[in-house]
């Protein structure tokens, strides 16, 4: 009888380690990743916004073929949705996302334009500029901040006198990001007005300065 016990429970245990690696498989015998990320885009409908903020986050990992549904989801009427669909493109980087993401510098809800700049930043395309030019002078001093930084990302010289100008910011914080997008651009034309931040009341825009003074190199 003990033998015939153990022969059952090692043909139980066979099976049950069968059903593992079934399911373990299933991307390879049935189970496509387009599945999960359908499963994932009807998750962005969800009525509980952790839910839909769990599925972009997972979405991002999906790379280019999560694109789409992330452009849909900055439809959202609930800003933190926005901002996650935001931050999810930013860090996939596709073409496709730079429209939206321009037109999300206009969102009624300043960290949500906020992350659209620092998107576009990441992604570095053309088409960003002029837009992330204007949002130098956004009503919110992160909106400038992040609009700054993501010019200096993109290196385009139409930005080199934007953000000169934003170097006289009322707000110190945007001022030493205006210098750090200079010092990453390395136009000559930046270095006199960043030797006059040397003289900045803020410690961090006058260290921002000499930073970015040390990269650029003089005009002969």
């Amino acid at each position: 009888m003990s033998k015939n016990k153990m022969t059952i429970s090692h043909v139980l245990c066979r099976i049950t380690i069968g059903i593992l690696v079934t399911f373990c498989c299933m991307p390879v015998i049935g189970y496509s990743q387009s599945d999960e990320i359908q499963g994932l885009i009807q998750a962005l409908e969800d009525k509980n916004v952790n839910v839909r903020r769990r599925a972009i986050r997972t979405l991002e990992k999906a790379g280019p073929s999560a694109v789409e549904p992330l452009i849909a989801a900055l439809k959202s009427e609930i800003s933190r949705v926005r901002a996650g669909a935001i931050e999810a493109l930013g860090e996939i980087k596709d073409a496709r996302a730079v429209e939206p993401l321009i037109a999300a510098l206009q969102d009624k809800i300043s960290n949500v334009r906020a992350g659209a700049a620092e998107a576009l930043g990441k992604i570095k395309d053309l088409r960003a500029v002029e837009p992330l030019i204007a949002a130098l002078k956004d009503k919110n001093m992160d909106v400038r901040s992040w609009a700054a930084k993501a010019l200096g990302e993109i290196k385009d010289s139409r930005a080199v006198e934007p953000i000169i100008t934003a170097l006289q910011d009322k707000n110190a914080h945007v001022r030493s990001w205006a210098a750090e997008a200079l010092g990453r651009m390395k136009d000559a034309r930046a270095v006199e007005p960043l030797t006059a931040a040397l003289e900045d009341e803020n410690a961090d825009v006058r260290n921002s300065a000499a930073r970015a003074l040390a990269k650029i190199e003089p005009a002969t």
